[in-house]
């Protein structure tokens, strides 16, 4: 008798455990969905975060080295004030862990960011 109450102990405490560790990780649950913006790559350092656009987002944006569309909707980044210049779109859920990479060398030159009404990145270029 012992044994089976062990072992089902034992069972919801793996099942628990389970779920903590599957369990999406999100940066939403304290605060309204937005963009985020960190200083480092991988969301290092300093993160700054958009609940939605703006036309001049300061220093933060020359010193942004990655990015997570942490929203439903798509976001647009861009490499001028008021929303000008080169840009590209975050969709829901994309997380860019370094700006610097390749031909988008985003790295550093954010000065913008517009919040979509939609999902969708249909007629913009892409992370």
């Amino acid at each position: 008798m012992l044994n089976k109450i062990v072992r089902g102990l034992i069972a919801v405490v793996a099942a628990v455990a389970t779920a903590m560790v599957t369990a999406p990780a999100s940066h939403a649950g304290t605060r309204a969905a937005g963009l985020l913006l960190g200083q480092h790559q991988n969301l290092g350092g300093s993160v700054w975060y958009f609940p939605g656009s703006k036309a001049d987002i300061g220093s933060a944006g020359d010193k942004a080295s990655s990015a997570k569309n942490d929203d439903t909707v798509a976001w647009l980044l861009f490499d001028d004030k008021n929303f000008s210049d080169r840009r590209y779109c975050l969709a829901p859920g994309y997380y860019v862990k370094d700006l610097h990479f390749g031909s988008w060398n985003f790295g550093d030159k954010i000065s913008s960011v517009k919040r979509l009404t939609t999902s969708s990145c249909s007629g913009h270029p892409t992370f």
